[in-house]
């Protein structure tokens, strides 16, 4: 359905979710402080995406971040990225998701973290004409809420090859980190890297980290550690997280300094690719989330000028990182900072 209208929603702001406060977001490269340019005379003039998504304190998010604010200068529209709080998920997915709908923007492009919470208010949007399109997490149910299309990894698919993967490296016991309790699409990972795993023969078993450790690299740390003091058959490790990767590291070295295990993470940063090179990590997962936002925007404009959109669900991943490309890989970051992964 094309929507011809123009409604006028938030401007560039980073909208607090949970003390409603606006910080003025700059552009994918630029510093904070600068409002989210629109191009003059631009095909899509005056066009606005509300994005509701991850905050940019998990390593996950700031490149999915960067690809939106990115689509936002080269489509010349104006894209309003409404961050979730992680320690309070349940409630702050549906106040977020709320202040999209209010705001009035031509297309909304959510993260379904917790579909029993979102997934109404995909469909309050929808029967409000508002189009809305899911990235990154709600691939098992995006269909049924109306939202127009989907774009991201499949949870248990990504999660069943990781996990044959690290079984294949000689991991027999794997243990995966869920770090944000309460986030379905994470325990779909830990379901596919058990399935992975089992193929191989293997064993797998799951730590949620408490809620109240799990934005404490110190406290997710000592409860990697303590687990793996009590569990002396686990020999590999998966992290939902590219920091929670690096936290693996530390937890095992500490912990199990005369055991290998095999560790693996989800999403890369810096630290994380200079992990895989020295071997400290068999390899990360990348879902290339710089092209969850940068497709997120383009998919929603194309649906608001036109009425397009691909059909069906666009995957983005898993791209697997090891030894054998990380040397590209590596030049890649250093060359674009910021699109890979975090610093």
């Amino acid at each position: 359905m094309l929507d011809t209208s123009r409604r006028r929603g938030l401007t560039g702001a980073y909208i607090a979710s949970a003390a409603g406060l606006a910080i003025t977001l700059a552009l994918a490269g630029c510093t904070s402080g600068g409002a989210a340019s629109t191009k003059k005379d631009s095909y899509y003039s005056g066009i606005e995406i509300a994005y509701v998504s991850g905050p940019l304190s998990d390593s996950f998010f700031p490149p999915m971040y960067n690809g939106a604010m990115q689509a936002s200068e080269d489509l010349g529209v104006k894209v309003t990225w409404i961050p979730i709080d992680e320690a309070d998920i349940e409630r702050t997915s549906v106040t977020t998701m709320e202040t999209a709908i209010a705001s009035k923007p031509d297309a909304i492009v959510v993260g379904s973290f917790v579909p029993s919470a979102v997934d109404p208010l995909i469909q309050k949007a929808v029967d409000q004409g508002i189009p809305v399109y899911v990235s990154q997490s709600g691939q098992s149910s995006w269909e049924s809420t109306g939202a127009f299309g989907f774009i991201g990894q499949d949870g248990v698919a990504s999660g069943t090859k990781a996990g044959a993967k690290l079984a294949g490296n000689g991991a027999k016991s794997v243990l995966c980190v869920i770090n944000v309790p309460g986030n379905p699409y994470l325990a779909q990972l830990c379901d596919g890297v058990a399935a992975g795993v089992q193929s191989e023969g293997g064993t797998s078993e799951v730590l949620n980290i408490p809620t109240a450790d799990s934005t404490d690299p110190t406290k997710v740390t000592a409860d990697i550690g303590a687990y793996l003091k009590t569990h002396a058959n686990i020999d590999g490790v998966f992290a939902l997280n590219a920091a929670v990767g690096t936290y693996a590291i530390s937890a095992a070295e500490s912990a199990a300094p005369d055991r290998e295990i095999h560790i693996a993470t989800l999403a890369l940063s810096a630290v994380g690719l200079d992990d895989v090179k020295s071997g400290k990590l068999d390899f990360v997962v990348s879902e290339q989330p710089y092209l969850d936002g940068y497709l997120g925007v383009l998919f929603a404009v194309q649906y608001v000028k036109f009425g397009l959109s691909p059909i069906g669900q666009v995957n983005t991943g898993p791209l697997f990182i090891d030894k054998t490309n990380i040397e590209s890989i590596l030049k890649i970051a250093a060359d674009y900072p910021g699109v890979l992964g975090s610093s």
